[in-house]
């Protein structure tokens, strides 16, 4: 068994732990099956599961796991009431004498503020955000006690490591929610034999996704730059970021007529594509005074068996009245 920590939209902003590394370091693992603690049983039973902000899963992991013909089982103990850890924490600042608790429980995860602003690798989440997650659990666990101020995350772990224990493989591989991950691995700890996951080195593949995740943050200083790379990539993704960072810059329709282009091609995949790029379409449509072509696209995306949520709210808006500049964009 080995454990992966997941870093849900952080992946985004980081280069050499991407989507991509995740996939490529499951699949040097060469596992029989993957568990993972961002998705509860019998959640593939509708198509609502890509709503994870654990992307590498929708976006590498689950594609590559279904090719390869690898079982893929949620695990996930829910929390029994997701306010509760936010509610006690109000409830203690309200007193002076337990205002410092929790001022103090806040301050060991302050070192994370800089962690997370850096291009972290595998090993360094291992190393250096796992303990401190770690240290924090257990110091509010030591403080309060397994309960809402804990958010029950001890008797959680113990549940979801009695599930992938339970497993009919002999080689799993545990995609963990970083949250997750400390007492996780003291659940799974002489019940398995957990090898540390290996680092492959970044393939081309990770570097262009690297790349399509830069444009898609769309904190780009240097648009020409980025444009030009993207169009020595040939898919329907890199066309969409090319035709945002255009639409940021002015340059409507120039990505008009690329967006067109594109929506007469396949632009199923990845998972998120198809919502985004109808969305973004009909608010391009609507800039040039398409309405009725913009209606067509944001009907489009209600169309689809499933759109991220982002895109759902941007084609309702679209509808209901035309599209008018980036404020409202997707």
């Amino acid at each position: 068994m080995t454990l992966i920590p997941l870093m849900g939209p952080f992946h985004l902003r980081f280069p050499l732990y991407n989507a991509v590394s995740v996939r490529d370091i499951l699949r040097d693992f060469a596992p029989d099956a993957v568990a993972t603690t961002a998705l509860g049983p019998g959640a593939f039973g509708t198509p609502n599961w890509q709503d994870t902000p654990e992307i590498p899963l929708p976006l590498s992991v689950i594609p590559w796991a279904r090719q390869n013909g690898v079982s893929v089982y949620g695990v996930l103990e829910p929390s029994p009431d997701p306010a509760a850890e936010a509610d006690f924490q109000r409830y203690l600042s309200q007193y002076e004498q337990t205002r410092n608790t929790v001022a103090q429980l806040g301050a060991l995860l302050r070192p994370l503020n800089t962690l997370l602003g850096e291009a972290l690798t595998l090993k360094r989440i291992r190393e250096e955000v796992v303990p401190i997650l770690r240290e924090q659990g257990e110091v509010k666990e030591e403080t309060f006690g397994d309960g809402p101020g804990t958010d029950w995350l001890r008797e959680r772990t113990e549940m979801m490591a009695a599930r992938t224990l339970a497993l009919p493989h002999e080689r799993v591989a545990v995609l963990a929610s970083v949250d997750h991950a400390p007492f996780l691995e003291d659940a799974l700890t002489d019940k398995a034999e957990i090898l540390p996951p290996s680092e492959p080195e970044p393939s081309d593949e990770v570097r262009q996704r690297s790349l399509l995740d830069f444009a898609f943050r769309g904190d780009v200083s240097e648009p020409g730059n980025v444009i030009a790379q993207l169009r020595e990539l040939q898919s329907a993704e890199a066309r969409f970021h090319e035709a945002n960072l255009l639409l940021a810059n002015g340059h409507t329709a120039e990505a008009l007529d690329l967006l067109e282009a594109v929506s007469r091609d396949d632009f199923s995949e990845p998972y998120y594509l198809p919502g985004y790029l109808l969305s973004r379409l009909g608010q391009l449509r609507d800039l040039a005074g398409e309405r009725d072509g913009a209606l067509r696209a944001y009907k489009g995306v209600r169309a689809l068996t499933w759109a991220p949520r982002e895109a759902l709210e941007a084609a309702e808006a679209g509808l209901a009245a035309p599209f008018e500049g980036l404020q409202e964009a997707v």
